[in-house]
């Protein structure tokens, strides 16, 4: 993470608390609890970071579909 610069940014914390916030009767009070509270800010921070990191490695990695059968992919192949 350090390497490639991946950190949570601001802009990107705050859409999530919304996001979250939208589905409760009052969101600005889900808001304000969320920034009342480093801890809970925290636990929404290391969401957003854990997103840019998967977004980050989908963005590099290169599948390749190989045909297998059941008992291959089970490790029942003797």
């Amino acid at each position: 993470m350090r390497r490639e610069n991946l950190v949570a940014q601001p802009d990107k914390i705050k859409a999530l608390v919304h996001d979250y916030a939208e589905s409760y009767e009052h969101p600005e009070e889900v808001v304000r609890w969320y920034y009342s509270s480093p801890e809970r800010l925290r636990e929404v921070e290391s969401l957003v970071l854990e997103n840019n990191v998967v977004e980050w490695v989908l963005s590099r990695v290169k599948v390749r579909d190989k045909p297998t059968d059941f008992d291959e992919l089970m490790g029942n192949r003797q």
